[in-house]
């Protein structure tokens, strides 16, 4: 390995926060098929198995620390947000702010294609690293830097919103704990008829109130609804 090649894996180690026990896991996750069939001479390995094991791992680190942040969201919700996590827009994206692209070796025709920004690649190499550190450390140190890397994803709520009706787990709460459902009361609508904004209160049994803003009473309705939902369960310590 030369030392532009070491420097370049030095500085992706140092945004990743992990030292690699052995570099050249990392420097095989970071080959493409097309680099080494275009230099059988080098004798390096590509990056497809590795991406195959990553893959899988990352699946079970999300799905893991999903368990942990919802306890009381059904599989289905958590099914649902681990697909949008690791699907590969999130990845590349992911990828890109590590600059995995830099890292790439890369054919010459698939370089001059602009490999190097293509999301494919920048999700699949991202897999094949998280494969390299699996394979350096074990399962929880990967889960452990995944969940530094994808933080801000984990605790995205409008993303987690999208997943799990708040609503209607809002309304069999209050059914359970009140014997009566969630009333909702529209106390603001403001700006121009093409770009509203609503204000909605929610009312639970007599006095546990939340307020929610949306484009629309519908999206104003969901927030207010999610804000009481959370304030339930942590009044309940769930």
């Amino acid at each position: 390995m030369n030392n532009k090649r070491l420097q370049q894996l030095t500085v992706l180690q140092e945004k990743l926060h992990y030292v690699f026990r052995n570099p050249d896991l990392l420097s095989t996750a970071l080959t493409h098929r097309s680099y080494a069939n275009e230099n059988p001479q080098a004798g390096v390995s590509d990056n497809e198995r590795l991406e195959f094991l990553g893959d899988a791992v990352l699946g079970l680190c999300i799905s893991d620390l999903l368990m942990k942040k919802h306890p009381d969201f059904d599989e289905g919700t958590l099914s649902k947000i681990r697909s949008l996590l690791v699907n590969e827009q999130p990845l590349a994206d992911l990828a890109a702010e590590l600059e995995l692209g830099n890292c790439l070796l890369l054919g010459r025709g698939e370089d001059h294609s602009g490999g190097r920004a293509k999301e494919s690649l920048l999700a699949n190499a991202l897999e094949a690293v998280i494969a390299a550190i699996y394979l350096d450390s074990g399962f929880s140190k990967t889960k452990t830097i995944l969940k530094r890397l994808m933080n801000p994803l984990l605790n995205d709520e409008a993303l987690t919103a999208q997943c799990f009706d708040y609503k209607t787990a809002l309304q069999e709460l209050c059914q359970k704990k009140y014997k009566s459902a969630p009333l909702y009361t529209l106390l603001d609508e403001s700006g121009p008829d093409h770009d509203k904004t609503f204000e909605v209160e929610v009312t639970l049994g007599d006095d546990t109130r939340q307020t929610g803003r949306g484009k629309s009473k519908k999206d104003a309705q969901k927030q207010a609804a999610q804000k009481a939902w959370e304030s339930l369960h942590r009044e309940s310590g769930t």
